[in-house]
């Protein structure tokens, strides 16, 4: 029979043939470009395309060497082009006049081509960058996979089954890499699944300890008994020491990387801010420039910097998925009486009443030093209000969730010991419901243990049936696949079941261990940027805005007072009074770099802390915008109030 056939087709495989084809065709913009761009025929050597050839395998990036190697050279000639026509054109002086007047002169050309200089980089090496995140994400539930994998082969030996549990309860980029795995040996691609899994457990040699996890458990199957159950419990440890050591040495390495955020986060910045005032009174640069470097230029290069290191970022644990969990609000929302609300509009009314605040104190304030602070404030605040909306009652789940699978493994433990001594299954889970009074796990066995009593339900449906069963209203993965495991086991009897739930809880215990480990590793590096971010960064730009101002203020008195006195002195000073920066400029880039800076340092973070997770991320951002805005504004305010009175004595 041959399985191609459209006749012996499931409706699964068909659906999954249909995925496969949405996702050969080009889905990005990137991918789009380069195979455009590949009608140049640009070739890159031999050493990069495999190097490329190797990275859009692993990631499925839907391009070629040559689309990639085309669209960095049709980029590069789309800048640098037009710039030196129009640099060309400025130099051509007829009559005294250039040629063709426009913005583009030979410094602001050699500066603008010296910036695209890294975005030129960053396009050609898309592809490996895009692989190392793409690790991340599916490298962050490898520890799930060999768990889920190893939790069913406990009780049932086959290769195929584990797989397909494993991609039932895995998620992210590893689940549709499980299935694939899947259908290839459904087709024909594998003669089994044990060549599947070797084969791509290659694919991860730079993990090692994934590599041998997985020799493990396909050599577990030619074993029986005891040992068969030792290897699988091997290939979990080690899993979870290879995640430690990895964490170690991570934590070794961002040393550096953490100094080096430290400099083009808060020192350059502070340098260039000091030094600024006097450049811009000097040589008469404006705030366009000032604008181009600290709101776009520096923070760029700080974006570059983090992504570059976060993608060393050894791959741990996965997210808890909370997304079928009934008080998560949809997405782009949150709940306010029962009701899901868009999160943009709250904080869109923000913007605009401090917007129209801010432009009315304007008009009114000569300096606009309170006006760029109320926009700047309500910029922050409208912000910071978005993502908290978006994120605060999916931690609140999310913690609680986490809560419930830390205390989960104990009460499997517990039941597992009753009911090796001969306990039956609803006296296990009565005396787990009192020993865990004070837990939240309570409330999943007590509904368990409900069902049975009330409704006379089986152990298997206590916890799965479509209506009552209590795991429905614990949607947690983690929860749900150890607890069918637990059933299954159940089914070939109380001693099955018993070992099953003492293993499952060792395993738990060795996750949570790892977890701790690792937390306990990156603390240090943590502390030091949440400290950077919350606090040093907002205090120093406060503190340099204060000495901005002041500088600025005493030497335009200086001019005033000198203006009218005689001597060769008289004109410089006259010269000074035609300052091209004023407060409400200078506070306002300063004040949208501290935001910028808030979001990068955020994500840096978030990324080091939990990896790849958007609702961390918003959380983080949230708080870092509030508590850096606050600390900005008392040392502004604080600073101003202390040293301006200064303004007037040094003038007089």
């Amino acid at each position: 029979m041959d399985l191609r056939d459209d006749r012996y087709e499931s409706r699964e495989y068909k659906i999954f043939l249909e995925e496969e084809r949405v996702q050969s065709l080009p889905r990005t913009l990137y991918e789009k470009a380069c195979k455009l761009a590949e009608n140049l025929h640009i070739d890159p050597d031999k050493q990069t395309a495999k190097r490329f050839e190797d990275a859009i395998t692993f990631s499925h990036l839907k391009a070629t060497p040559r689309g990639i190697a085309s669209l960095t050279m049709l980029f590069t000639a789309l800048v640098t082009i037009p710039t030196f026509v129009l640099m060309t054109l400025n130099m051509l002086i007829i009559d005294g006049k250039p040629l063709y007047a426009n913005p583009v002169t030979f410094g602001s050309g050699m500066i603008l081509l010296m910036l695209a200089l890294p975005f030129v980089y960053y396009l050609y090496m898309y592809p490996v960058h895009l692989r190392r995140r793409y690790e991340m994400d599916a490298g962050s539930e490898i520890v799930s996979m060999i768990l889920y994998i190893a939790m069913y082969m406990r009780n049932t030996p086959s290769l195929e089954g584990a797989v397909r549990f494993a991609a039932d309860n895995v998620t992210g980029s590893l689940s549709y890499e499980l299935k694939k795995l899947m259908w290839d040996v459904h087709v024909g691609n594998y003669l089994t699944m044990e060549d599947a899994l070797i084969d791509y457990a290659r694919k991860w040699k730079e993990n090692r300890e994934f590599t041998e996890s997985i020799d493990l458990i396909v050599t577990s199957l030619r074993q029986l008994g005891d040992r068969r159950v030792a290897l699988l419990s091997e290939a979990v440890s080690i899993i979870l020491e290879g995640n430690r050591d990895r964490t170690k040495h991570f934590n070794q390495r961002l040393r550096m990387p953490v100094l080096v955020v430290h400099a083009l986060g808060i020192i350059l910045p502070v340098l260039g801010l000091v030094i600024f005032p006097l450049v811009a009174i000097f040589l008469g640069v404006g705030p366009f420039i000032l604008f181009i470097g600290y709101d776009i230029v520096l923070p760029l290069v700080l974006l570059f910097v983090i992504t570059n290191i976060l993608e060393t970022r050894p791959s741990t644990f996965s997210k808890i998925d909370i997304s079928e969990n009934p008080d998560v609000p949809p997405e782009g929302s949150f709940f306010f009486s029962g009701k899901a609300i868009p999160a943009w509009i709250p904080a869109a009314v923000v913007a605009g009443v401090s917007m129209a605040a801010g432009l009315l104190l304007y008009s009114s304030d000569p300096r606009g030093i309170l006006a760029s602070m109320v926009i700047i404030g309500g910029a922050t605040a409208s912000i910071a209000l978005y993502y908290h909306l978006l994120s605060f009652q999916r931690m609140s789940v999310r913690e609680k969730t986490r809560e419930i699978e830390s205390e989960f493994a104990e009460t499997l433990f517990q039941m597992g010991n009753q009911i090796y001594t001969g306990v039956p299954v609803e006296m296990s889970v009565t005396q787990s419901v009192n020993h865990s009074k004070n837990l939240k796990v309570k409330e999943l066995f007590s509904r368990a243990l409900t069902n049975m009593r009330a409704l006379g339900m089986t152990f298997r449906q206590a916890f799965f049936d479509k209506t009552y069963g209590a795991v429905r209203f614990f949607p947690s993965r983690l929860i749900k696949s150890v607890m069918r495991t637990i059933v299954e086991s159940s089914e070939k009897g109380a001693r099955s079941a018993s070992l099953a739930m003492l293993a499952v809880s060792e395993y738990l215990r060795g996750l949570h261990r790892t977890q701790e480990e690792i937390r306990e590793e990156l603390s240090e590096p943590l502390s030091a940027m949440k400290f950077q971010t919350y606090f040093l960064s907002p205090l120093i730009s406060g503190v340099v805005v204060t000495l901005t101002i002041i500088m600025l203020e005493i030497i335009e008195n200086l001019a005033a007072k000198i203006g009218g006195a005689p001597g060769q002195i008289v004109p410089f000073f006259q010269s000074l009074r035609n300052v091209s920066v004023s407060p409400f400029e200078f506070t306002l880039v300063v004040g949208v770099y501290l935001i910028e800076s808030a979001f990068v340092l955020g994500i840096f973070i978030n990324g080091i802390e939990n990896g790849e997770d958007r609702i961390g991320r918003q959380h983080i951002i949230a708080q870092s915008l509030i508590i850096g805005f606050v600390v900005f504004v008392v040392t502004l305010a604080v600073t101003l109030y202390v040293f301006e009175p200064l303004v007037t004595s040094v003038v007089t």
